[in-house]
């Protein structure tokens, strides 16, 4: 019993986590369970700020009685409790869905200088690289689970990845400590499931010490993974553009495993899931090394990477907003679509001055206008001087150095069918 406080003890000491406050993620499982227990043994003697959250996912019809022991048992150790309820999509991928549900949840709930604690042990450990291996994953996915990491902006603590789930189970029971149990573990549908259920006890029937032998292996490719970090870094750093963009410059002289490990370490800084290798390749083949004219681009998950003049972008998503048109009243501020802010317009003697972030445009109004209104689309020519000629817009966006995929989010005004020009960018001087 006093070697699992110990182990805790000296996590919090070898990870300088000693000032911070900690927040337990707690099931009311065996696993959470002695982890939280852990603490209240541990606050007997440090004064240590301890919280504890329950996640209600909703999928079992013993949720509710899972909040209350949960709860229950804050409420016996004096731990603060809070729980959040989430609601999920079932039809989709449902345990990913639950688990960026669940990190959500938790970000939204951390206090300043408070860190997730998470009951992941040695048998978690083993089945996190087995699954690394089934999908083919390079170090660092075989690395597993470091003991400290960041996962959705929430900063994590796993103090138990050196202990056994049956280490856990026997000092819940020297201690005579009741759990929860979520039928869902018994169902091999889930990946992990099938591994605890199915494979590993077939293994370890074998080889006595095959889990331990696993976590070994990942601790090595963690190391493995730090060191590639380690050497790539300085190159690394040298392609990273201060608004978080990746430069190409003499990027096509080097080898093609050096050019997916830097790009694998620039998607780590923006705090990007891994690609495969397939991804990767076709993120190399098809955008990186694109015809120079082009400006090509490839989703990964919810973001999409895409490439202008010699530099990689990581962007969201974007709506398409070319059929947009917003009508707009002197005096009044609109909402623009897809997070893009307000335009206001307000008049000043006979102009009409609209305010977009911190840009701005005067518009002279004519006499007998109709209508004001904010589009995202042109595709004729435009005057951006009273010296020059008429020049495709096309061309205009390209000389202002705009990427193609901004070039439909910057708000144009519109007096009827006149394009006046782009708040921020360019007035329209053409009759």
């Amino acid at each position: 019993m006093n070697h699992l406080l110990d182990v805790l003890i000296q996590q919090i000491e070898e990870n300088a986590l000693q000032n911070k406050a900690f927040l337990i993620g707690f099931s009311g499982g065996v696993d959470s369970t002695a982890l939280l227990h852990l603490f209240v043994q541990l606050r007997q003697n440090k004064n240590i700020p301890v919280r504890a959250i329950h996640i209600h996912h909703g999928l079992s019809k013993n949720a509710d009685d899972w909040l209350q022991h949960c709860e229950q048992i804050c409420s016996k150790w004096q731990i603060p409790f809070i729980s959040q309820k989430v609601s999920l999509n079932r039809a989709s991928n449902i345990e990913a869905e639950a688990r960026v549900a669940r990190y959500e949840a938790i970000r939204q709930a951390l206090q300043p200088n408070e860190i997730l604690v998470t009951a992941h042990h040695l048998d978690d450990q083993c089945e996190t690289f087995l699954l690394a291996l089934k999908r083919g994953s390079g170090v660092k996915g075989l690395a597993a689970m470091p003991v400290q990491t960041t996962l959705f902006s929430v900063p994590i603590f796993r103090p138990l990845l050196t202990i056994t789930r049956a280490m856990l189970e026997q000092y819940l029971a020297d201690y005579q400590i009741a759990t929860i149990f979520d039928e869902s573990n018994d169902d091999i549908r889930y990946e992990r499931n099938f591994l605890r259920k199915q494979v590993l006890p077939v293994l370890k029937q074998r080889w006595q010490h095959f889990d331990q032998a696993v976590v070994r292996s990942a601790q090595l490719c963690a190391e493995q993974e730090q060191l590639l970090q380690e050497l790539l870094a300085p190159i690394f750093f040298t392609h990273l553009a201060p608004d978080d963009a990746f430069t190409l410059n003499h990027f096509s002289s080097y080898s093609v495993s050096k050019q997916r490990q830097l790009l694998r370490l620039w998607l780590a800084h923006l705090q990007q899931p891994m690609p495969s290798q397939k991804q990767l390749d076709v993120l190399l083949n098809e955008v990186v090394n694109a015809e120079g004219d082009r400006q090509p681009e490839l989703q990964l998950n919810k973001r999409v990477v895409r490439r202008f003049q010699h530099k990689l972008y990581l962007t969201p998503l974007y709506q398409n907003l070319r059929e947009y048109i917003l009508p707009i009243q002197l005096g009044e501020a609109i909402e623009l679509p897809d997070n893009l802010g307000q335009v206001s317009c307000q008049q000043v003697q006979q102009f009409a001055v609209f305010a977009w972030q911190q840009h701005q445009l005067s518009v002279k109004l004519p006499v007998n206008y109709q209508q004001l209104t904010i589009r995202f689309h042109y595709s004729k020519s435009v005057q951006i001087s009273t010296n020059s000629t008429k020049t495709e817009i096309k061309k205009v966006w390209q000389k202002l150095n705009v990427p193609a995929w901004q070039r439909t989010r910057i708000p144009l005004v519109f007096v009827d069918e006149y394009c006046c020009g782009a708040i921020g960018y360019f007035v329209n001087y053409a009759e």
